[in-house]
């Protein structure tokens, strides 16, 4: 029966935000399904989180919505202008059916008009020159530097929109999503997406989202929310993602050694087993639309699943040796990006921005060593998995 293990998910254990790989794997083992307080149904195994991100039986749940029902207590003895439910109504993971296949179409028409390549690679050179004379450095300030310069680029952002706003805003629209998020919080987040109305320009990024939208009924609130999710989508996970997996790499001379030598083909392979091995987005959620039967257990239709992705992405039935980093992995069907109508629209732009970045950034960063009196600073986030702070010393 669900719940009767001894072995429950506990973000608010010791050192779950280190480290909470542990819990995950006892979970697969011994309590693979729990229900937890609110009700939701907790799964940790791959053979049951992969078919139901694939599956249409399945679809998103709504922030937006969300947002709406807890209006009145977030902004109870309030002044401050309810704006999360607004910010948050076109973001593309949180939509189903005709609306999130339009959007997506749109949004990856506008998004593969740029030549990617050329703005990552450009990006690379911008950020190493940047940081060439320092003798310490933060490998998630490198990271932040990298992904930002490629944003800017193509997103439109205004004159004043310094990499300190844009950390901030990204940070804070992606804790929204988070749960167990307190109402002084959500206050503030909400404060944090009235002022990022001022962050984007006029940009061609925009103009031509509008002119591929022709023919929905979008208002200037629409199109700030579709902004503001592509904002905090390219940045946030690009930069979890190329942050922990650079300390990784050099917490390892042979992979160092292999990264340095490594053809284009085998870049790919330590790129796919990088993301898989980091999974930025831990859990994600998906509601029943009608009875499931999941491992001889029967769950109505309007269930909330959460998925552990990162879980998933560890289970010793599907990968070897799942928590060692192999570079030269092949067989490698992790599900980070997600998978079925919902997949990850940026995985291709965070795929590249390793494949073009990882041999110059090792390059450069081999030459300061992991600055072992400071230790790594996890953020409190449990569906997105934050490194804020890894600090380098120059050799």
């Amino acid at each position: 029966m669900v719940g009767e293990s001894t072995i429950k998910w506990n973000p608010f254990a010791p050192d779950y935000f280190t480290d909470p790989y542990p819990i995950y794997a006892l979970s697969r083992q011994h309590n693979p399904i729990q229900k937890d307080s609110f009700g939701n149904i907790l799964l940790f195994r791959y053979r049951d989180v992969a078919p139901i991100l694939d599956s249409r039986d399945f679809e998103v749940s709504s922030l937006s919505t969300f947002f709406e029902s807890k209006e009145s207590y977030i902004f109870k003895n309030s002044s401050a202008c309810p704006f999360l439910a607004k910010t948050t109504s076109k973001w593309l993971m949180y939509l189903n059916g005709d609306i999130h296949r339009k959007l997506r179409i749109a949004l990856g028409k506008v998004l593969f008009s740029y030549d990617f390549d050329r703005l990552i690679q450009e990006a690379v050179q911008d950020c190493i020159s940047h940081f060439e004379d320092d003798k310490e450095l933060d490998i998630v300030d490198f990271s932040k530097y990298f992904i930002y310069h490629i944003l800017k680029q193509f997103i439109g952002l205004k004159d004043f929109a310094s990499l300190e706003k844009v950390v901030e805003f990204s940070n804070l629209a992606a804790r929204s999503q988070d749960i167990f998020v307190s109402k002084q919080m959500y206050l503030k987040m909400n404060e944090c997406f009235i002022e990022g109305i001022g962050l984007f320009a006029d940009s061609n990024f925009k103009a031509n989202l509008i002119k591929e939208l022709d023919g929905f009924e979008f208002d200037e609130d629409d199109y700030y929310s579709i902004l503001a999710v592509t904002l905090m989508a390219f940045f946030e996970t690009s930069k979890d993602n190329l942050s922990y997996s650079l300390y990784t790499i050099l917490s390892k001379p042979s992979l160092v050694t292999y990264i340095l030598e490594a053809d284009t083909k085998q870049i790919k392979w330590i790129t796919e087993e990088l993301i898989r091995y980091i999974s930025p987005l831990q859990f994600t959620v998906r509601i029943s639309k009608k009875e499931v039967t999941l491992q001889g257990l029967m769950y109505p239709k309007d269930t909330r699943f959460v998925l552990g992705i990162a879980s998933a992405n560890r289970d010793e039935e599907i990968f070897d040796s799942p928590d060692e980093i192999i570079p030269n992995r092949q067989a490698n069907p992790h599900l980070a990006f997600g998978a079925g109508v919902h997949l990850c629209l940026g995985a291709l732009i965070a795929r590249k921005e390793m494949e073009f970045g990882l041999k110059p950034m090792v390059a450069f960063l081999q030459n300061f060593n992991i600055n072992t009196i400071q230790p790594l600073r996890w953020g409190n986030q449990i569906f997105m998995r934050t490194l804020e702070s890894a600090m380098l010393k120059r050799n």
